[in-house]
């Protein structure tokens, strides 16, 4: 295993980060022990979660699982939804929390307030079973609450020494920037990571964001490497539609269709010759990209991890490289269709 530092930080992460969306829904505690114990023993020393995964069932199975290694692994926690049965839309400038106050949402359950995170907080704190978290970040982008607000809450967990590092998700090239001035100016801990969809599939990050992470010395954590299954060379046009496999499932419907099965068909050609598993390719492709310092992994089985270590072990060739650029600059990106999110298991 090969590890970066997040950021502009010295914490060192694993290249692979285990990630913990299913855990509580489609795996359950006991395999989640043998993931967890399978990610260890290949070197994985990363795992994350979020307060809104499974109801907070996935903090607490994660939390007991990693509790007797817990000094030796790096806990990325994400906030900021509301934990519970009724999923309240990230739009904040548009919900209407009338009508969710009505259905017994209260509106400081949700969002990046100085109370929701608090509250938020202290909660994975007790589910996690630990009296910190290694690198916190707000699930999303809140436009209905100013940005010094948040990061001065955040930065208030840091020197309290409940939280180490902060990171973020689901914020633009533009967001993150306003986020670091504000840092920088107030002299408050900075985001020093962000998670991002990011796959051969779906590119639209590298416009953007990849460039202004890397300028700003940001990690990138990239999620949905393979694309839901489209590109670990299991899925065809003959495939049936995946189901009960949660966000899985989710993602690798956004990306069924004919011209998707045409560049698979291109690209597995290109693995053939590589003498790799499309899904190697995939992932090693990902892991060359500029910024990303590590692959978001959410394995079901835990012979699922080997395959995924090699595409750290055997990073991407000139070749590869040019064969892939080269197929992507001539192929337009195939059409991402909006899926619904994944509701909260009951």
């Amino acid at each position: 295993m090969e590890y970066r530092n997040l950021g502009s930080s010295g914490l060192a992460v694993s290249r692979l980060i285990f990630g913990g969306a299913h855990i509580g829904e489609i795996v359950d505690k006991e395999k989640a022990a043998e993931l967890v114990r399978a990610a260890w023993d290949v070197g994985i020393n990363a795992f994350y979660t979020a307060d809104v995964y499974n109801r907070g069932k996935a903090e607490e199975i994660l939390g007991e699982l990693l509790k007797p290694r817990r000094e030796d692994v790096v806990l990325i926690v994400k906030a900021g939804e509301h934990v519970g049965s009724q999923r309240v839309p990230v739009d904040l400038a548009n919900v209407d929390r009338a009508a969710l106050s009505r259905a017994g949402v209260a509106p400081t359950s949700y969002g990046l307030t100085r109370k929701h995170l608090t509250r938020a907080l202290e909660q994975s704190l007790q589910r996690l079973q630990t009296d910190y978290i290694d690198v916190y970040a707000p699930h999303f982008w809140d436009v209905a609450t100013p940005i010094e607000e948040t990061l001065e809450t955040l930065d208030g967990f840091v020197r309290a020494g409940k939280v180490r590092y902060l990171g973020c998700s689901r914020t633009a090239a533009w967001q993150l920037y306003a986020a670091l001035w504000a840092s920088d100016s107030k002299q408050l801990a900075r985001y020093e990571s962000i998670q991002v969809r990011f796959n051969l599939l779906e590119r639209t990050a590298a416009r953007e964001i990849l460039p202004a992470a890397a300028a700003a010395d940001v990690s990138v954590l990239a999620f949905s490497s393979l694309a839901g299954g489209m590109l670990s060379g299991a899925i065809d046009r003959g495939s049936a539609a995946p189901s009960g496999q949660g966000y899985r499932a989710m993602y690798a419907e956004m990306h069924r269709n004919e011209q998707t099965f045409e560049l698979l068909d291109r690209l597995r050609a290109l693995a053939d010759a590589a003498e790799r598993p499309l899904g190697e390719l995939a992932q090693a492709w990902a892991l060359d990209q500029r910024a990303v310092a590590a692959l978001l992994i959410g394995p079901n089985e835990p012979d699922e991890l080997a395959p995924q270590a090699a595409a750290v072990a055997r990073p991407l060739q000139q070749s590869e490289r040019t064969a892939l650029s080269e197929l992507l600059a001539s192929t337009p990106p195939p059409p991402i269709h909006a899926a619904p999110r994944v509701p909260p298991i009951a």
